[in-house]
């Protein structure tokens, strides 16, 4: 999902290009609803300069769902996997929701960390917004019709108790998970990134894809990828 967001940031200081070496650990990134790979690019480079190796990873969102993108991911992640002695995910918007299913399959012996950038883990206002009939004749005619035939994965996002992402359970065990959740976020409400088992989460000033472009959302994955905390405990 995608909303209006600041501008993109500067390229990495000298003080994060410094850091960078040649590292034996990969993040996968990958992106939401509607977007791309590209909204990626800037947090890549950060992680990039901070040490580690990177990897973006791209899928036609708004078709199939999200279980079959999820298998697509964690056959991704068994074969760049032999390269590396860690492999981590970070991961944006849907995107959380694609890892949770990947998380489900098989996967391979060296995952390292994983990190949701404002997942809908409960589902989302918005997508109900979107998707399920209102009552409102002309907004169900002119905006949830079409959303539900264009953009099926965007169904399973609703916030309804029994909707797909609320039946997937919580993080698996040995998954170290952490959260980082948008303070003005106007896809999700707060409590909709939460999720059962996550190990820390944590809130970025900024808008739902705009955190993506902060300084402060790669130096906070960067610690968590490294630690397990996005905060020293």
């Amino acid at each position: 999902m995608i909303v209006p967001a600041e501008p993109l940031p500067a390229e990495p200081s000298p003080e994060w290009r410094a850091a960078a070496t040649r590292s034996r650990e990969l993040v996968v990134l990958t992106h939401g609803i509607g977007s791309t790979r590209l909204f990626l690019a800037p947090l890549a480079a950060r992680l990039h300069a901070a040490g580690f190796a990177v990897r973006l990873y791209g899928y036609p969102s708004p078709w199939w769902s999200n279980a079959t993108f999820g298998k697509r991911f964690a056959a991704l992640l068994r074969r760049v996997a032999p390269g590396y002695e860690r492999v981590h995910l970070v991961v944006h918007s849907m995107g959380g929701i694609v890892t949770r299913c990947a998380l489900r399959e098989e996967l391979p012996p060296n995952l390292g960390r994983v990190v949701q950038i404002a997942p809908p883990n409960r589902g989302s206002h918005m997508a109900t917004r979107l998707a399920v009939d209102s009552g409102h004749p002309v907004w169900d005619r002119l905006v949830v019709r079409p959303h539900r035939f264009l953009a099926p994965t965007l169904v399973e996002l609703i916030d309804a108790p029994d909707s797909f992402v609320n039946r997937l359970g919580p993080v698996p065990p040995g998954i170290e998970l952490g959260i980082l959740a948008a303070s003005r976020d106007r896809v999700l409400y707060p409590e909709q990134t939460h999720l059962e088992g996550a190990r820390d989460h944590q809130t970025v000033e900024g808008w739902h894809t705009g955190i993506l472009w902060k300084r402060e959302t790669a130096e906070l994955v960067a610690r968590f990828l490294r630690t397990g905390a996005f905060y020293p405990q």
